[in-house]
Order: C-alpha cells, then structure tokens, then sequence
C-alpha cells in the first residue's frame, strides 16, 4: 500500500458506520484489478457482447450489499473477497451469453418449438416464480422513490438505462469523477434500503 493511503481495514470499518465515501473509496481502488481478472475471464468473443464495465457494476451491488456482513481475516482479504466476486458475476455473465447464444440456434433451427406440446416441460416461470419478480421489481421501484433525487437519476441512466459514465456525466451536467462518487453512494444507499425494505431473509 502506498504511504500515507488509508488501509482497506479502516476504509471497510467506515462504510459499516454508515460511510458511503468510505465504501465508494474503497471499492474504486480496487476496480482496475477487477477488471484485470474479468478482462483475463472473458474470451475475447464474449468481450464484444459483454461489457467489462457493466460486470464490474453487477460487482460493485453484490459487494454492497455484503459487505457489512464481510468478515476480514487478515491484510488483503477484502480485495481477495472483491476478486471472488468479480469471477462470480464474470461466470454468470458468459453462462447469460451463452444461453443467449443457444437460443438464437434454436430459434433459426426450430422456428415452430414456440409451444411446448401438451405434457411436455413447462416454459418460463411458475406462478409463484413470477410472483415474487413481480415484488421484488416493486420492491425496487420503492426503493429508488425513496432516494434522493440525484440519486435516483444517476441509477436509471446507468444502471436502468445502460449509459456509460460519461454520457451519465453529460447528461447530469457533472464531471466524470463527480458522478463516479455519486454513482458510487447512489448504489450504497440503494442497497442499505432495499435490504431494510425486504427484512431478515431466512
């Protein structure tokens, strides 16, 4: 670590006081090393579908919203933990790809497969599937009503709209390291109040 640099430790004990900086800090310094390893993960075929960027965004979430439950065991687990996370999300997204990729091949093979004959397997989700989607999607809807207003806009132009940061910038009038930090406490404070909006899960 560089002298004077404040230790992942300290940062980590921060964002559990409810420090959005502090965690926003902390996950940014390790972003070029996890998109190192997801750059190494993905085939470069898979590269040109999936975004790096937007795997290091499906990382950032997940560490948020885990990461007052993290437990460091000694120096460098956290950014070790980062790294464990950032593979994970890697691998969903080249299992999305490919079942993407599969699809679109039976769609040209078996154009007429749109059925499923009577008896056969059931396609698309049950019932009681679709309906806890269709909570958790108005769980997400309250979510993103109850927080502040820039927050609320820099989430629906990266996060729901897909823009790169720099449109987002452009679009908020910010500059590109003003909205990285807002995005950054925009996604803290999000997950913080969707968790507390859902309870204690079983």
């Amino acid at each position: 670590m560089p002298e004077g640099e404040t230790p992942d430790e300290t940062l980590l004990e921060r964002s559990r006081r409810g420090d959005a900086e502090a965690l926003s800090a902390l996950f940014d310094r390790h972003t070029p090393a996890l998109e190192a390893r997801i750059r190494r993960f993905l085939p470069p075929a898979v590269q040109q579908r999936v975004s790096i960027s937007d795997v290091v965004q499906e990382t950032r979430i997940l560490a948020f919203e885990r990461t007052a439950a993290f437990e460091p065991q000694g120096e460098g687990d956290y950014r070790a933990w980062l790294l464990r996370i950032a593979e994970l999300k890697a691998r969903e997204a080249l299992r999305a790809h490919a079942g993407t990729s599969k699809r679109a091949v039976g769609r040209e093979v078996r154009p007429s497969a749109a059925g499923a004959s009577e008896g056969g397997p059931a396609l698309g989700p049950s019932p009681s599937e679709a309906a806890m989607s269709q909570e958790r999607r108005r769980a997400v809807v309250r979510t993103l009503e109850a927080l502040p207003p820039d927050y609320r806009e820099v989430l629906r132009l990266a996060r729901l709209e897909g823009h790169p940061i720099a449109i987002v910038a452009a679009r908020m009038g910010r500059s590109t390291e003003a909205v990285k930090k807002l995005y950054g406490r925009a996604l803290a404070r999000f997950a913080e109040t969707f968790a507390a909006s859902e309870g204690p899960r079983p």
